[in-house]
């Protein structure tokens, strides 16, 4: 199943996704990859919502193109558009202006989006598709909403690129839903965490995030946040 039904199962799973697919006993790796799967997109409708910081807010959208996720956003009234491609070894973030594409470069992942906390690697979840994840032993941290998940951890496989050397991410047991993305700094200290706080499902079973939260923390206290931003999608139609 897919997080965007028809839409995009590219990305939000992340950023999300809730499917039906059991991951039990699988690697790390293997679960990762059902949840990459499940973000394939079925068809080119795009996804709408809005990044909200305080009274910000920036509307944007995603759809999938194959293998590769389109994002726009709206910055003083003007549509801007980055994509991720998504390749067999690595995912980089590519800049789109006036028909011209052109690679991104990786100083520019963690810049913010239009006057939100929001970087370019966060809106994209670019960390999802990294390879060599690990998964950790069980305990009380593995229940996220209630629901018992495998805490996978990734180190970043380009530590000179990007915003995080490592990162957590909660994937539900029953359902592959990604609840909790943790991202940590060089010096292992918690830098942004992503958490979905709500949900909508579909006639068809499938689910897809309605709120996610990122929560920026405190570089000389990673236990404090300093800033809350919102992704905030628009209710999907069903067909």
């Amino acid at each position: 199943m897919n997080i965007f039904r028809d839409s995009c199962r590219l990305i939000c799973s992340a950023i999300v996704l809730l499917g039906s697919s059991a991951v039990a006993d699988m690697s790390a790796d293997q679960i990762l990859q059902s949840v990459r799967q499940m973000t394939v997109s079925q068809g080119e409708r795009d996804v709408v919502g809005k990044i909200r910081k305080g009274r910000t807010q920036v509307p944007f959208s995603l759809s999938s193109r194959g293998g590769t996720i389109v994002f726009q956003y709206q910055e003083n009234n003007v549509w801007q558009r980055f994509d991720l491609l998504i390749q067999a070894r690595k995912a980089e973030l590519i800049r789109v202006s006036n028909g011209n594409a052109r690679v991104m470069p990786p100083s520019d992942y963690s810049k913010k989006i239009a006057g939100t906390d929001v970087a370019y690697e966060d809106l994209s979840l670019r960390f999802l598709y990294w390879k060599g994840g690990r998964l950790l032993s069980e305990s009380s941290n593995s229940r996220i909403k209630g629901r018992d998940c495998h805490i996978i951890e990734v180190s970043n496989p380009a530590p000179n690129i990007g915003q995080f050397a490592w990162v957590r991410i909660w994937i539900d047991k029953e359902n592959g839903t990604s609840w909790q993305i943790d991202g940590y700094d060089t010096k292992g200290q918690l830098k942004k965490r992503f958490s979905i706080t709500s949900v909508q499902r579909l006639s068809d079973g499938s689910w897809f995030f309605k709120q996610m939260k990122l929560e920026i923390r405190d570089p000389n206290n990673p236990n404090r946040t300093i800033a809350l931003n919102y992704l905030e999608m628009d209710d999907i139609p069903e067909k």
